[in-house]
């Protein structure tokens, strides 16, 4: 890891990440893996300040990370900080702010030379993850979004039900998992909720358990008739369209990602209209990287979903093969490290 150029920032269950930095090193690449959650348990910050001047270095369980040395980064899909579990409530708390504190100056001592690559700064993807404003963002370049209400009021919600025609579905603003890491306590089975909350029709059925959303901000939206959807990948300004066939299966009709097997899927594509907004969006909100949702309607209008400054993207390649993300994403980070 000593001559490794490249860091990857990310948790343990990031097979992409894995994949890709393969790719790299048969690139001529050596890619540096740091899992933050291992901090302070499995690895250690080492941070020298000499002669005006901070020398960093991680010590990992996979070897030394030494920082000077980094051309690029790519920032994925890190967890926080987990310390001992053997620590009281008061200490565990203290101790994660602590070590995101030294963590967060490294990323921030790393972002402020301009000679280092990011793929993409995580302040940005903090940002541009926000949904409310990806969606005023989409307007004012000229995408359409469906009907939205962001609340923790049932009555607020039943107004939307009924405005809706009684067509709403609900939906994550944060993230389609619960995950064990996040959490303070010890998980078990009954506080890890695998799998993802599905997107479907509400239900009368579903209208009687409506109280329960005075215990979190919720997102409702219309639901909009699909012909297909679109999920178009961009790395800088290389744009590739995969076209899901969402609608030729039952069990994919209202979300794609609830098969177990493949959506049939071809590789598709925008009309520059959308392409345009969606490069300018990605510039606007300083990223390198965006995974845009799409509904193609019966009538052939795209509505605007979302885009994931951080999402996923292998799947794209492994169902149409002939859209080559992974190549585009090396090409870039070899560029540029």
């Amino acid at each position: 890891m000593g001559n490794a150029t490249i860091l990857i920032v990310t948790a343990r269950w990031d097979t992409t990440a894995y994949a890709a930095a393969e790719i790299l090193r048969r690139n001529g690449r050596e890619a540096a893996f740091f899992y933050p959650e291992d901090i302070p348990q499995r690895a250690q910050i080492e941070s020298v300040f000499r002669q005006g001047k901070w020398s960093n270095r991680l010590h990992t369980e996979d070897g030394l990370i030494d920082l000077d040395d980094i051309k690029a980064v790519w920032w994925r899909k890190p967890y926080v900080s987990r310390p001992s579990e053997s620590l009281s409530r008061v200490q565990f708390p203290y101790a994660r702010r602590e070590s995101e504190y030294a963590t967060k100056g490294l990323w921030e001592l790393l972002l402020s030379d301009p000679d280092i690559y990011w793929m993409s700064n995580p302040h940005n993807i903090r940002r541009a993850g926000n949904k409310m404003i990806q969606m005023a963002k989409g307007a004012a370049l000229g995408l359409t979004s469906p009907k939205t209400i962001i609340t923790n009021d049932p009555e607020d919600v039943r107004k939307f039900y009924e405005e809706t025609s009684q067509r709403m579905v609900f939906k994550s603003m944060t993230g389609p998992f619960l995950l064990p890491g996040e959490v303070e306590d010890e998980y078990t089975p009954e506080t890890f909720v695998p799998g993802l909350p599905l997107v479907r029709p509400f239900t009368e059925e579903d209208m009687k358990q409506v109280d329960s959303v005075r215990q979190s901000a919720c997102m409702f939206q219309e639901l909009v008739e699909k012909k297909h959807e679109l999920r178009v990948t961009i790395f800088e300004d290389q744009i590739f369209t995969l076209q899901i066939e969402s609608q030729k299966k039952d069990i994919t009709r209202y979300d794609w990602r609830r098969s177990d097997s493949l959506p049939p899927s071809i590789a598709g594509e925008i009309p520059d209209s959308i392409a345009n907004a969606c490069l300018k969006m990605m510039d606007e909100f300083g990223l390198r990287f965006g995974a845009f949702d799409f509904i193609v309607t019966p009538e052939g209008e795209h509505i605007f979903l979302e885009v994931n400054p951080n999402g996923q993207w292998l799947f794209v390649q492994e169902w149409v093969p002939e859209l080559r993300v992974m190549q585009a994403f090396v090409d870039i980070m070899v560029r540029n490290s």
